[in-house]
This record gives structure tokens, C-alpha cells and sequence, in this order.
């Protein structure tokens, strides 16, 4: 039987030099050093990372004041196996995800698990803010919930139910309860799920898919707004050809989800909508160029529409 309090699961791939900035942070929380522990997923790192997070001072710290600070290894590759991986290796009930680029507020812990007194609640999404190494271009501040970025969702909870439905349940300071998980998703078969980002593959959804399960399963999903985590964003994410790449990942992994739970279908009559779309967005280009930044934004519109025209990834939109 699980513990009470929260793990806290970083997942981390070659993250040597980023993932000392969240266990710094976790240093500052306000909770008492018993009410959380603290599991790192070295996703088959090749730079040092579990040396990196052994040898920490905020690791010497938090293991000073009492806290359970452990690496552990997954050694395939994938946000989705590293994830399962912290579930697994979890000791208490309820569990948290952190980015190694994210750094939560230090009333993080004490308001997350204060939702999980009510035990109809199965997820909770935390508030994500960008903390930009330098600011981001018009074309891009307009998509920067592509960044998983959701704070403009504003400073009321929000519930999402507990039905199946699709919900904006992004992974970056994602809670869940873990006997809601262990009961709702197929967790021993990995490759029924959405397989989320691996190296240069752009696939998204994985934790979508994850609230999804819960919903369909009867858990309750809600946006928490004083859970807040700053996520921080380098200028590499700014890169043309990295976005482009981007929103056609994020675009395609929402029409297979839609494909694998709605049933949203992609026929003939539908793609050749979509290509009329498409061209109407070329023809519009020197409209798009008013918005400012204007070459990227054209791209980013004919790339979003482009995406839409593919559709699913076929091998994935079977409901599983």
C-alpha cells in the first residue's frame, strides 16, 4: 500500500545541466520534508546525469532534512517509458510530474496534494508559466501554448469531470492520484499508449491520453491556478525549423487522439476540405505577413494547416 504525501518524479534525458534547478527549487518548498519524496528517471542519459544528481548540494539537502531522494534507471527510451518508470518506482499515493526544465513555486506541494483530500479527484493540472531566455518572436508568442504553456487558463479551478472526454492535461506539473492510474491505463502494455516525444520524433499527447484514461475511468481531472511552475524555455525552442517540426507534431498527435477516443474519422471528403484550407491559407499569405514577423507566420500557418491535411499518425489512431 502506497504512502500519503507525493513523489515527485522528474523524468530526465541528458539533463546534467538542467536538473539541478527543480531540486533546487523542491529545496524551498514549504511542505514538511515528510510529506514528499523525490524519484529521478535518468532515461538512459549519456552525460553523467546520475552522477550529476548524486553529487547535488539541493540532493545533500533535501536528504539533510529527511527527504527520500532516488535515481533510478529506464532504459528505454521515451517520455512515456520514463513516466511509467517513476509511477512504478513511486512510494507514495500520490505522484507528480516535473519537467527537468521546470521549477515549481514553493507552496507547490502544500496546494497539490490539498486537492487530493477530496478523493474524487484522480489529476490535477498545475499552472505553467514561460520564463524565456530572451523574449520569443510575435509568431511564436502567439503559439506559446504550444510550449506547454496554460496559464492563460486563468485564476479559477477548473473541473474537467470525470467522464471521457479529452481535457488540456498537459504532463509539465502534472498530479495523479497512483492507484487511479494502476487501474485506469494499460500500463503493462506501453505500446497500447501514445508513445510521446523520442530524439527528433515529434509525436505529443502521451499525458492528454493519461486524463483521458482517468476521466473514462470515473477519476475527477482539475486545473489547480495556484499551482504554479515556471518553465523554462531556451532560445533553441525559437528555431524556425524546430517549430515548424513542433506544431505539426502537436496538430497530428490531437487528430489521433480525436481518430482513437471520438472517432473522428479521416475520409476523403474531409482531406479534400483540408487541402482547400490549405491553399486558402496560401492565397491569405500576404495578409498572414501583416501579423508581424511575418515569414515565420506564414510558415507556421501553411505548416498548422499541412498537419491538418496528413491527419492521424497511422499507426497510432486505432482506439485501443
Amino acid at each position: 500500500m502506497s504512502a500519503p504525501g507525493v513523489t515527485v518524479v522528474i523524468p530526465t534525458f541528458n539533463g546534467a545541466r538542467r536538473v539541478e534547478a527543480p531540486l533546487h527549487a523542491l529545496v524551498a518548498q514549504q511542505a514538511p520534508s515528510g510529506g514528499f519524496e523525490v524519484v529521478v528517471v535518468d532515461n538512459n542519459s549519456s552525460d553523467g546525469t546520475a552522477r550529476v544528481v548524486e553529487e547535488s548540494a539541493s540532493v545533500a539537502e533535501l536528504r539533510r532534512r529527511g527527504v527520500d531522494v532516488r535515481v533510478v534507471l529506464e532504459s528505454r527510451q521515451g517520455l512515456l517509458f520514463a513516466r511509467l518508470c517513476g509511477i512504478h518506482s513511486a512510494r507514495r499515493e500520490i505522484i507528480c510530474f516535473l519537467d527537468d526544465d521546470n521549477l515549481p513555486e514553493p507552496n507547490f506541494i502544500a496546494d497539490g496534494l490539498a486537492h487530493f483530500e477530496d478523493a474524487g479527484v484522480g489529476m490535477v493540472v498545475s499552472r505553467i508559466y514561460p520564463r524565456y531566455e530572451t523574449p520569443p518572436p510575435p509568431s511564436i508568442s502567439r503559439r506559446e501554448h504550444l510550449l506547454a504553456i496554460n496559464h492563460r487558463m486563468g485564476d479559477a479551478l477548473i473541473d474537467f469531470g470525470a467522464e471521457a472526454t479529452l481535457a488540456p492535461t498537459i504532463g509539465a506539473g502534472l498530479w495523479m492520484r497512483r492507484s487511479a492510474v494502476l487501474d485506469a491505463v494499460p500500463w503493462r502494455t506501453p505500446e497500447r499508449l501514445m508513445p510521446g516525444r523520442l530524439g527528433k520524433r515529434m509525436v505529443s499527447g502521451e499525458d492528454i491520453e493519461l486524463g483521458y484514461l482517468l476521466g473514462k475511468a470515473g477519476h475527477r481531472r482539475i486545473y489547480g491556478p495556484t499551482l504554479k511552475v515556471w518553465h523554462v524555455i531556451p532560445s533553441t525552442r525559437f528555431e524556425t525549423r524546430y517549430f515548424i517540426r513542433l506544431i505539426m507534431g502537436v496538430v497530428r498527435s490531437e487528430r489521433t487522439l480525436e481518430a482513437r477516443y471520438l472517432g473522428r474519422r479521416m475520409g476523403a471528403l474531409s482531406r479534400l476540405r483540408k487541402c482547400v484550407s490549405l491553399v486558402g491559407a496560401g492565397l491569405a499569405s500576404p495578409a498572414l505577413a501583416l501579423r508581424g514577423d511575418s515569414v515565420r507566420e506564414v510558415l507556421f500557418v501553411l505548416a498548422s494547416r499541412w498537419a491538418q491535411v496528413q491527419g492521424p499518425y497511422a499507426q497510432l489512431h486505432e482506439s485501443r
